[in-house]
């Protein structure tokens, strides 16, 4: 690698764009050799000018971050920083150890720490053990992305086994903050967050129920209506309500409604009628 640290920026926002342009600028270390509103010119300007790094948004339109990886391949693939705006894809960047990324909105301080990791890798780093990496998250994030979309179903014999979220990444005054999912209680549906109930603390984090409950293992954590999971290692009773509802109450004496439509599944879950 040169001196200079060729970077192309790749983002669907103008507003994004030109912050991470002029944060650039300000690091005469780097060379910005261009930017993308999109994937599919993403993949084409890597292509044409080689960059050394990537600052790649993961949400976009015609092709996301991780489809533009996918398109261009392990062996032209240049080192990356990942920018985006839900925990998510933070969490699994951790798991594989990819090189870095930034959770919007971030501060100057923590996009000049992940640039400062950045030409660490490059200079220092094998580029090898770098792509394996990235090439690892990719197989993840297609993996997750297969079952949550049903197309890949457990049975008898099959050697395809999907792995849960063991964390959960969340972002709390610029800092990222790992909460292991079997120290959560119960989480609630709020507007298009989640709020997450760990003993005496309230963590909000960007993502759906929906993408929740996908993630977490469904023999610990439990949907008992459309706007909360349950963690059933924390139910200490469950109690007839009214008409044939019922009402979880947790160890902490948290009460939360089960939904008739959800009560004959919870019986299977557990074995037993209630």
């Amino acid at each position: 690698m040169t001196d200079q640290i060729r970077v192309l920026i790749v983002d669907d926002e103008p507003l994004a764009r030109s912050g991470l342009k002029q944060l650039c600028a300000r690091d005469p270390e780097i060379e910005v050799v261009g930017e993308c509103a999109d994937g599919r010119s993403a993949v084409a300007a890597i292509e044409q000018v080689d960059p050394d790094l990537l600052l790649l948004d993961i949400q976009m339109q015609d092709m996301d971050g991780f489809e533009v990886l996918r398109t261009i391949g392990p062996d032209r693939m240049p080192h990356v920083i990942f920018v985006t705006a839900y925990d998510q894809f933070a969490l699994r960047a951790f798991e594989v150890h990819a090189l870095d990324y930034l959770l919007k909105p971030f501060g100057d301080k923590r996009f000049f720490d992940a640039i400062a990791r950045a030409k660490q890798a490059l200079r220092h780093a094998a580029g090898d053990e770098l792509r394996t990496r990235l090439t690892a998250l990719l197989e993840a994030v297609v993996l997750q992305d297969r079952f949550e979309a049903g197309s890949i179903q457990a049975s008898v014999g099959s050697t395809v086994t999907q792995t849960f979220a063991s964390r959960i990444a969340v972002k709390d005054s610029g800092r990222v903050f790992l909460i292991r999912a079997d120290e959560i209680d119960w989480i609630e549906a709020a507007d298009y967050c989640a709020k997450l109930h760990v003993r005496d603390r309230v963590h909000v984090i960007r993502e759906s129920m929906k993408s929740l409950a996908a993630r977490l293992d469904p023999a610990r954590f439990f949907r008992v209506s459309r706007s909360a999971l349950v963690n059933l290692d924390r139910v200490r009773e469950i109690q007839p309500f009214s008409r044939g509802s019922h009402v979880v109450i947790l160890k902490d004496g948290t009460q939360v409604m089960l939904s008739r439509n959800r009560r004959e599944t919870l019986e299977r879950v557990l074995g037993q009628s209630l």
